[in-house]
């Protein structure tokens, strides 16, 4: 189906189908935006405060069980990582080079 009869299809179902479709959009994006970019995104919409509201601290939420599953997945997965025969692999081919730097200056008093 092109883009012109997908947008043709939307608009014969109405207005609340395409607020439906980008708040559930804005749902899905909101996972990877900041709080700030939420709130403007969401007062460009135009939506009723309540909504705007509520979307908001659903984001919140939803945000935080995204990224809690997301720290336990990865948590499961490095916990079956031998990291000492990764890194000794690691280090088999290649090297390794360290510079450092060191300075000492007198505080000023005052």
């Amino acid at each position: 189906m092109t883009e012109e009869n997908n947008s043709e299809k939307n608009e014969s179902k109405g207005p609340l189908a395409g607020i439906v479709r980008e708040l559930a959009l804005t749902g899905l994006a909101t996972v990877f935006m900041t709080e700030d970019s939420v709130r403007k995104y969401l007062k460009e919409l135009k939506l009723p405060k309540e909504l705007a509201g509520y979307l908001l601290e659903s984001a919140s939420k939803k945000k935080d069980d995204f990224y809690g599953l997301l720290a336990k997945e990865v948590g499961r997965v490095v916990s079956k990582v031998d990291v000492e025969k990764a890194v000794g692999k690691f280090l088999e081919g290649h090297e390794v080079k360290v510079t450092a730097s060191f300075s000492f200056t007198p505080k000023k008093k005052g």
